[in-house]
């Protein structure tokens, strides 16, 4: 039986948390699962066996203890320490349930719930609450089939997703040798683009838009992936070098990325890609040519507009 967010969110609510105490949940599974409070509207995930779990750190979202129980069995307990994330905590409890219950024993599954919870910690010390909307997504969506495109022209792995640093807050996507590359996945029909800051194109050093163009579609379409699938892609391509993995895992938390049924259901079709040289004379906004009382502004850039600016490919 598989075990759902809305049945983990229902369970809980029949739970009087004023007095503490927690429900088993009736699956089939290898290890035994409760939901309950640790304390006052303290949300807990319990996980019995017989097994002692590997210890697993506390992070400012998750109190995870460990203890001997009177029956000689291991308890381990995930408690939800921000409220504000509560959503996700309880899709976090599913997901962990069902990552771990095709596991062969109680200490496999144990293996599995430590991994998956690792996966997941990263998310949400980046202040994720929320699966990420659509428009996120395909951006992903994009900048995965970019980088894929550098790989392809012969850039190792490891450098390749060093490049990739819209992630970690720069104000382009990608950088490679002293060029810069801002990614814009838009629709096929897209007219125009958004930029979003007055700091997005702000640089003297050369670099380029590249618009992506990537639509929904059904899964019959030829050619069509789902965001999930695009990221097993491009893990099974660097798979070989553990550090570029390693850094690649990193990055798609930080975007807000884990891999959830839900980022398997669409599927998308990416049709091609425009680049557009940035140059001295392109047409942008920058805190140089705004006035001094502007300080943050987003803006649209209509395509036909910088034809002039179009490399060839």
């Amino acid at each position: 039986m598989i075990i759902t967010p809305d049945q983990i969110h229902s369970k809980w609510r029949s739970v009087d948390f004023s007095h503490g105490g927690y429900i088993q949940l009736e699956i089939t599974h290898p290890l035994e699962w409760f939901i309950g409070y640790k304390g006052i509207d303290e949300k807990t995930l319990l996980v019995i066996s017989a097994n002692e779990p590997e210890r697993i750190p506390s992070s400012k979202s998750l109190l995870v203890t460990k203890g001997l129980r009177t029956d000689g069995r291991w308890a381990l307990t995930f408690t939800l320490m921000r409220k504000d994330q509560d959503s996700v905590f309880e899709t976090l409890c599913a997901d962990i349930i069902c990552y771990s219950e095709t596991a062969a024993d109680e200490a496999a599954a144990l293996l599995q719930v430590a991994k998956r919870y690792k996966q997941w910690d990263k998310l949400l010390e980046h202040q994720r609450k929320t699966l990420m909307d659509e428009s996120s997504r395909k951006g992903l969506f994009g900048e995965l089939v970019f980088l894929n495109h550098v790989m392809d022209n012969g850039r190792p792995a490891l450098q390749a997703v060093q490049g990739w640093v819209g992630p970690d807050g720069a104000d382009q996507d990608f950088a490679y040798d002293g060029c810069w590359h801002e990614i814009k996945t838009v629709g096929i029909s897209a007219d125009s683009i958004t930029i979003s800051s007055l700091e997005q194109l702000n640089t003297e050093s050369p670099g380029e838009i590249v618009v992506m163009r990537v639509d929904k579609c059904a899964p019959q379409h030829a050619d069509a992936r789902s965001l999930a699938e695009e990221v097993d892609l491009t893990i099974e391509r660097i798979s070989s070098d553990s550090e570029a993995l390693t850094l690649l895992e990193n990055k798609l938390s930080k975007y807000g990325y884990i891999d959830l049924p839900e980022y398997r259901e669409q599927k998308y079709h990416y049709s091609g890609r425009d680049r557009f040289n940035v140059d001295n004379d392109f047409p942008r906004l920058t805190s140089a040519n705004v006035p001094a009382q502007v300080t943050a502004a987003q803006y649209s850039i209509s395509l036909a507009g910088i034809a002039a600016w179009k490399l060839e490919e």
